[in-house]
């Protein structure tokens, strides 16, 4: 075979690599804390879980899924209380301001953070990378 048709092959396949290694590089789970305004009383957390398939694959929410929430008691995490997410992937929780834990069940993906009010918790889970 010509050598000038391997060697321009052989550019065209580490063009495709880099590309490719560049864009799974950027490839990992993501968590967004966002505060939010509500109507109802008392303050309200969201907990938003998004399955993200790779550069090419899409994202789509997590429908029915376990999320976990335990509040700190000044020494351990406690069990607070658990809710289902909805088709649009939200779970939602009427908590206190305070120290908490989320456990997502399903993807076996805990987050800690402070809520000082009523905030969204996007976790943008990246399916793929592992």
């Amino acid at each position: 075979m010509n050598k000038r048709i391997l060697l321009g092959l052989l550019v065209v396949v580490l063009v495709i690599t880099a590309i490719g290694v560049f864009a799974a590089s950027s490839y990992k789970t993501t968590v967004s804390v966002t505060p939010i305004t509500t109507t109802s009383n008392g303050d309200v957390l969201k907990v938003k879980v998004i399955m993200n398939y790779g550069p090419f694959g899409g994202q789509s929410s997590l429908e029915g899924s376990d999320v976990w929430l335990y509040s700190y008691n000044g020494t351990a995490y406690v069990f607070h209380g658990m809710n289902f997410t909805a088709s649009n992937g939200v779970a939602t929780f009427h908590v206190p301001p305070g120290k908490y834990k989320v456990l997502i069940t399903d993807l076996h993906y805990s987050y800690v953070f402070t809520m000082s009010g009523s905030e969204e918790i996007t976790v943008n889970y990246a399916y793929l990378y592992r």
